[in-house]
C-alpha cells in the first residue's frame, strides 16, 4: 500500500489518498482509495468523482473510506457502479448489550480490556430485499471480509 500516490489517467493525473497494487496470476491490479473526514454525511457527488478518477486510471477497484455515514444517493450510486464504501468508527461503538437501558459505549480502556478492535469499518452491500442495503463489519480480524470488499 502506498499513500498519496499520483497516478496518470486518460485525462490527467490524480493524487489518491492510498493505492494498493498487487499481482495475481500474472496480471497487475490497482485499487484506489480516497478517505474523507467530513462533518456531514457523504454525498453522491463525492462517490461519482472517485468513480470517474478510478475509470480514468484504469483501476480494478475504488474504495471510499469515511468517518461519517453515506447519504442514500451515495450508497445507491456506489452499489450500481461497484465502488466500495466503508465507514470507519471506534471498535467500542460496536459493543452491544442486552439491556432495556441504553447503556453508553465502553470507555477506551474498557474496550481494550474486552478485546475490542481499536478501529473497525462498516462495508455496505445489497440487502436481500429489493432496495435494501446491508452493512458488514470489516477489520483485520476478519480478512475474508476485507478480501471480498477489495478484490475485484
Amino acid at each position: 500500500m502506498q499513500t498519496h500516490e499520483v497516478v496518470s489517467g486518460a485525462d490527467g493525473t490524480y493524487d489518491f489518498d492510498a493505492t494498493v497494487r498487487y499481482e495475481l496470476g500474472g496480471m497487475d491490479f490497482l485499487i484506489v482509495v480516497e478517505a474523507k473526514r467530513h462533518k456531514n454525511p457523504i454525498k453522491r457527488e463525492l462517490v461519482q468523482v472517485l468513480h470517474q478518477k478510478f475509470q480514468s486510471v484504469g483501476g480494478q477497484k475504488a474504495v471510499l473510506v469515511s468517518t461519517v455515514p453515506f447519504q442514500h444517493g451515495a450508497l445507491d450510486f456506489a452499489l450500481v457502479h461497484g465502488v466500495a464504501l466503508v465507514t470507519v468508527t471506534e471498535g467500542r461503538f460496536t459493543f452491544q448489550t442486552r439491556s432495556s437501558d441504553a447503556a453508553p459505549p465502553p470507555s477506551e480502556v474498557q474496550a481494550h480490556e474486552l478485546g475490542l478492535a481499536t478501529l473497525v469499518g462498516y462495508a455496505y452491500g445489497r440487502g436481500e430485499q429489493p432496495g435494501s442495503i446491508t452493512s458488514t463489519i470489516v477489520s483485520p480480524e476478519y480478512p475474508e471480509y476485507l478480501a471480498g470488499l477489495l478484490l475485484p
